[in-house]
């Protein structure tokens, strides 16, 4: 089984997106998760309409693995999403 992987430049905005058509949950967030499970940035998701939400993440300059975590609350259950991402850095001749 082969994980989709968010590949971006480290220190750029990464548009984290949600789709839960159907129900509308009571809230939504999204978090940006290090390496040492430390919660490097955390955003009220913004609905777009008809179950579709999305943060603009800002991605850590440093290179590395990071988690992009969704944490949504539908009645009285919480459903938790998460993807990788990865960070590159590097120079351009």
């Amino acid at each position: 089984m082969r994980l989709p992987v968010q590949e971006v430049i480290g220190g750029t905005t990464f548009k984290a997106t949600w789709v839960n058509s159907g129900v509308l949950p009571g809230a939504i967030s999204s978090s940006i998760i290090d390496r040492t499970g430390t919660v490097v940035q955390s955003l009220t998701a913004v609905s777009s309409g008809n179950g579709f939400y999305y943060a603009l993440m800002h991605v850590p300059a440093s290179p590395g693995w990071y988690v992009n975590e969704w944490v949504a609350q539908i009645s009285v259950n919480t459903y938790v999403n998460r993807q990788f991402v990865r960070a590159y850095t590097g120079d351009v001749d």
